[in-house]
This record gives C-alpha cells, structure tokens and sequence, in this order.
C-alpha cells in the first residue's frame, strides 16, 4: 500500500540473486511502480466477471500486455483471479476478499492484481483445466492462479466453496507461501517458472502431435456412436461417463444418428431405444424447472433428480436445439415443448436491451432456497390445490432427494420440483378439460414462483451483450422454425444474426463483446468464429439467403488465417496471447470444442461448394482415435465427421414452389446440406435432388416426397 501511495518515485531495492551464487552477492534492481497501478481499472471493461467488481477497492487491472509490462516494471508476480460468469459464487469469493483489509493490503503489497474472465478469455479458462489436471484436482472457478512477469504459471489452486471465510483463509495460505518463495529468490522463481513453462509447452505439444487420426472414418465414426449408445445403463438410469453437466451433446448426437439415412437400420433403432431411455429420466426431471421454465445446465451427484441450481444462457439455447433434435428423432411432444420453454426463459431472462443476449452472471443462492417441503406446499397454495401439485411432483415428507445425492441428510424434509405426473393425468382425475386445468396449474406455479423470488431476492441482470450467447440463439429459433414452421422464430432468427454482425464484427474480425476492450480481454477466439459460421450457415439453411453463406466464408477464410498453428488449432489469436503455451480446444470441458465446431464448418461449407483454406481444413477434418474410445466427450467431432463421410445433400432446382422451398428450409438444418444445383448436376425446374451417402439419388417434387427421401420410416428408427 505504501508503494503504491508513492507510485510516481522509483525506489532501488537490493534482492537475493539465484541460487547458486554467493549468498553474499547481490544483485540491484530498479523497480518502477507505475501509477495506474494504485487504482482499479476494471470499470470500463465489458462483461459480468468484470462488472461485478468495478467498484471494488482491490486494484483489479485488465489482463493486458500492459499490465504485465507494469509487473515486470514493478518487479512483482501477478495474483490472477480466473473467474467464468456461469459458475456461482465467483461474485460472492471476490467480495469476500475485497472485504478484508488484511488481504486487500497483502494483493496491493505484493502483487499486481488481474481478473480475467475465462469465458471471454477462453484460453484461459481452458489453460486451467489444464493446470487442475497436474495437480490432479477437478477444475474449479475462481481460480488463483500466480504468474511471473514473464507470464508463466508459478503457483495455482482453485477455490473450493464454503461460506464466504473459506475464500480469504485459502488465499492467506496460498499467499504466505508464494511471498515467501518471491522473498527469498525472485530471479530463481522467474527462471524456473520459465523452464516449468516450457516442459508444459513441449507435453501440450508432443500430446497434440503424437494424436493418431482414424485411417477409416466413416467405420470409426460408427463404433464412437454404437459405444455412446452402449453407455446408457437401463437397470441404474445411467449414463456412464457423461458427468454431471445435462447431456446436449449426446442427446443431439443420437438424435441425429437415429434417423441418419446413411446409418444401417440396427444402428439407428440402437441409438433411437439409448436416446428415448435418456428423454425419460430427464423431461420430467428436476433439471427442468416448472415454475419459470429454464433448465439447470448440471447436477449434484450421480442423480438427474438433484441439479446444481445454476443457468446461463448458451446452456438453454444449446439444450433447445438438442432436444429439437430429439423431436424430430422420436416424435415426443414433450421434448419439444421443453426446447420452446428454454427459448422463452432465455428470452425473458437474458435478454438486453439491445435486443441481444448476455450470458447471464450466475448468483450464489443457497441451496435450501430451491427446495420445498409438503409444509411449504401447503401453505402456500390454496387448500384445493395442495394435493395434486405434492402427487405432480412426487413430493414426500421427508424429501425425494436420492440418499446418494444427499448422503448426509443436509436437506433432510427437501423435495425439488419436477412435475413427474403429466397434466392431463391430474386434469383427467378431476373431469376437466387440459384448457380448464392448464389455467388452475399456472395459478398454482405463479405463487409458487413468487414465493422462491422472495426467499432469493433479487438478481441483478446481465446486460452485457454477449457474442456466444447470442450466436447460440440465433441457432435455437433456427432450429424452433425447422420445428414448428413458424415463421416469426425465421425472422428472429435471420433479425439476431444481422444485429450480431453489426454489434459484434469489425470486419474482418469478431469481438466477444459489443463494446471495445483489449484483445486478450475480448478479441475473438477460435471457438467464436467457428460459432458465428455455424449460426449463419443455420440461418442461410431456413432462409435460402445466400448473404449469410457469403458471410460464414468471409469468416471461415479471417479464422483460417488467425487460427492455423503449427499441426493443430490455435484457440487464441496471437494479437490477443498472454501465455505462451499451444493451448488448443479438443474436448469438451465447458461447451462444445472448437475442434467439433471447427470440423463441422468445414463439412457444412464444403458440402455447399465453399471450402475452407486447405491448410486450415487439414486440421479439421481428421478424426483423432481418442475421440472414438471416449465418444461422450466429442460428440460434436463424431457429429461432424457423421455429416461429412456420410453425407446428405440436397440438390435444389430453380423456381421452386414455395411449399417445396418451405419444405426444404425446414429440413433438419445441419446434417442434411442443401444447395442450389449448377448446370450440369441436372436437376429439373421446380424439384429437388436428394442424393445419398451411397451415391444413390432422387428426384423429388413434393413435400411428402422430400421427407421420405432423406428420413428413414418411424419403424426403422
């Protein structure tokens, strides 16, 4: 603190030299401390994670170059807090620590302080997978993370939950240690923290370039979804090795492989039996609140009836578009009732008013106030109302949380909310019509949703606009038109899309954000372009407009510049790179891959004339063997590689009716590709052409005929 008061003076201080020299030798280094550095230079930056602490009295200074000029400068590690907006509690941690004087003084004293949204930042957020993985502990958010000036890692531990004290008696621990090691040899810390860095580099490189490609992946690609629909265990209503986040990929995955035509029907009917088990256990499931419709991205334990009551909005538009796929796959008119009801939530609760969407910053909410006893029930509702809604939702005296979700009774008398029981079962018991009862169910849910807004409070919104939150709804209402041929989710899908353009692409490069920051805080990554490709080319499928075709390429041909590394991927363009390490996304840790996105780009252009670079195709297109052994964790790769080596394209003709070119927009928009026909593919005015992964092809001039022709009979799936 007293440095920082006298910031404008620069002090000589002597320190320890390395080690293997003399103890009595020394070293004197001029150390400059520079003035931005007594302040708190976060408010201006856009974002939930930096919002959330513009007007805290820790001097948070932007993840910049700048900033880590100034450490070098000030000869000081950088504390860096990784927070994401959609995991709770970051907001609370981080209050927590600025509430403390003692810590608050121990940052300023001995560090430069940096937030860094890993979301935006995405490298990062990845970068601490990768870091939690070598100390062999699960991934956590916030994470303390103690870099040189030079910005290697020195020290890292993630923050476990616990009240508000835990956070502070870690970061003391934590700090006592890393002062200490500073204190007693900076340069020794600087050199090894550098060579550390470079084994980390030379083990992320050799395990992305030692990767083994499939010689056949059309065969791989088949056992990877014959082995994902093996993973579900009928007898203990699991699925093993999918984790506690809600399944989209898998769901989306078998969904479309279960009425692939270029699948053999055995395959098909498999993936068709794993994916209607998976929509029993989960549509009337807790993870789907009844009283405002949104969907909690994860669970607590092994248990679908126990989520962690946390929702950010690309959780709710990634899960629309899955279980819109399922729809189409099985015919359950649940499913897409649910995938509408995410929509509306994610409308009502993420929109800005901007007409774009924020991701939504998560609260740290206790538990217990998503939880309701037959206590609470009872005297909430009226007296007529109590009994059906306990039988809906299978309630119980004494709580209906499994007991291997809560082995310790911490909820003892708990019930969540799942509407097991359908509503026209209760309409029926009382002799009322599904209309009549549907108006008794909405009053009981509106007291009911009432009463937890109390017991929670207030959250404040988001209004950050936010570049993958809205690319992933522009997919969704693409997908609810494909759906339901409602033609007002085509013009907001095609009405988002063009607003996106314009908040969040300064040719020929894409932002997280729609305000500037600097590029390592919200330059676009890889991840974001291969988004924006596939949210265009969704909507030039509903649309047959061919500007958002023109746009993908213009797009696909800036990523391939920025993102062709040395044989893989790079995540972060180099304008924007603060630690030098070859991170690349190849599994789904937090969201789909931008390898998987990446790949399915490529197929989607492609199969429409209009590759990708050859260099950067060459890292797209390959399927790593890694992704067949464990498919759960890259269903959106098998997907891609699903779509290109068994490809369905459709053929259009000129002068189209407008019930054949309606027909065609609503085909499923990714697996089955559509394209105007040239001159001399053949392909009579007024009809389309279907052509078959195995070179088989149809002329088609109806409606009925279309859908026959690309999606196998119901008793085959």
């Amino acid at each position: 603190m007293k440095m920082l008061a006298a910031a404008a003076l620069c002090a000589a201080v002597v320190l320890p030299s390395c080690r293997n020299r003399g103890a009595e030798e020394k070293s004197v280094i001029e150390i400059r401390i520079d003035s931005k550095l007594a302040a708190n230079r976060i408010a201006g930056l856009p974002g939930a994670v930096y919002q959330s602490q513009a007007e805290s009295p820790i001097h948070w200074q932007p993840f910049s170059k700048e900033t880590f000029d100034m450490a070098k400068d000030a000869h000081r590690l950088v504390f860096c807090v990784v927070a994401m907006p959609q995991y709770s509690g970051f907001k609370e941690q981080l209050d927590a620590l600025a509430a403390d004087p003692g810590v608050v003084a121990d940052i300023h004293d001995n560090y430069v302080p940096v937030l860094v949204d890993g979301d935006a930042s995405r490298e990062i957020g990845l970068l601490a997978a990768e870091l939690c993985s070598e100390i062999k502990t699960p991934v956590r958010f916030p994470l303390f993370l103690w870099l040189s000036p030079d910005g290697n890692p020195v020290s890292w531990i993630p923050v476990n939950g616990g009240d508000d004290s835990a956070v502070v008696t870690l970061f003391r621990k934590s700090n006592s240690m890393v002062v200490e090691m500073w204190r007693d040899d900076p340069e020794y810390v600087v050199t090894n923290s550098a060579a550390d860095n470079a084994m980390r580099r030379e083990r992320m490189s050799l395990r992305k370039n030692r990767k083994v490609m499939s010689e056949q992946p059309a065969i791989d690609t088949v056992r990877a979804i014959r082995q994902l629909a093996s993973l579900y265990d009928t007898t203990s209503r699991s699925f093993d090795e999918a984790g506690g986040l809600f399944p989209s990929g898998a769901i989306d995955l078998l969904a479309a492989a279960s009425i692939h035509p270029g699948l053999a029907p055995s395959e098909r009917k498999r993936c068709g039996r794993t994916l209607r088990e998976v929509l029993e256990d989960l549509l009337r499931s807790p993870m789907f609140d009844p009283l405002d419709g949104g969907l909690f991205s994860a669970r607590q334990g092994p248990s679908w009836k126990f989520p962690m009551f946390q929702r950010d909005c690309p959780s709710q538009a990634r899960a629309a578009v899955a279980l819109i796929q399922a729809w189409r796959a099985t015919g359950e008119p649940l499913a897409l009732q649910r995938a509408e009801e995410l929509i509306r939530f994610a409308e009502a609760t993420y929109r800005t008013g901007d007409g774009l969407f924020a991701i939504g910053s998560a609260a740290e909410i206790d538990t217990a106030d998503w939880l309701w006893s037959v206590e609470d029930i009872r005297q909430a509702l009226p007296a007529e109302d109590v009994d059906w809604w306990i039988r809906m939702n299978a309630m119980k005296g004494l709580g209906n949380l499994p007991s291997e979700s809560d082995p310790g009774r911490e909820y003892f008398r708990g019930n969540t909310l799942s509407q097991i029981v359908p509503a026209a079962t209760i309409a029926a018991d009382f002799g009322m019509t599904d209309k009549e009862f549907a108006e008794r169910h909405e009053k009981a849910r509106r007291i009911l949703l009432a009463l937890r807004q109390s017991r929670t409070g207030a959250v404040a919104a988001d209004k950050n606009a936010h570049l993958p939150s809205s690319l992933r709804m522009v997919s969704a209402y693409a997908f609810a038109f494909s759906a339901t041929g409602e033609p007002s989710y085509r013009d907001k899908a095609a009405a988002l899309l063009d607003n996106c353009r314009k908040a969040f692409y300064q040719s020929p490069e894409l932002r997280v954000f729609s305000v500037d920051a600097p590029a390592p805080i919200a330059a676009g990554r890889a991840f974001h372009y291969a988004l924006a490709i596939q949210a265009a080319v969704d909507v030039s499928s509903i649309t047959s407009d061919e500007q958002w075709l023109i746009w993908s390429e213009d797009l696909a041909t800036t990523a391939a510049e920025m993102f062709t590394g040395a044989d893989f991927l790079k995540e972060c363009p180099d304008d924007a790179k603060i630690i030098d390490l070859p991170v690349t996304d190849l599994m789904m840790v937090f969201d789909d891959s931008t390898a998987g996105l990446v790949s399915f780009a490529e197929s989607r252009l492609s199969a429409r004339n209009r590759p990708l670079v050859r260099s950067f195709s060459d890292l797209a297109t390959p399927l790593p063997t890694f992704a067949v052994d464990r498919p759960i964790l890259h269903t959106d790769l098998i997907e891609a590689t699903l779509a290109r080596t068994l490809p369905v394209v459709l053929l259009t003709g000129d002068s189209l009716p407008d019930e054949m070119r309606t027909a065609v927009e609503r085909i499923q928009p990714r697996m089955i590709q559509k394209r105007r026909a040239e001159a001399g593919e053949k392909v009579p005015a007024g009809a389309v052409k279907v052509c078959h992964p195995d070179g088989g092809t149809r002329i088609v001039t109806s409606p009925n005929d279309l859908q026959e022709a690309v999606l196998p009979s119901a008793g085959e799936s």
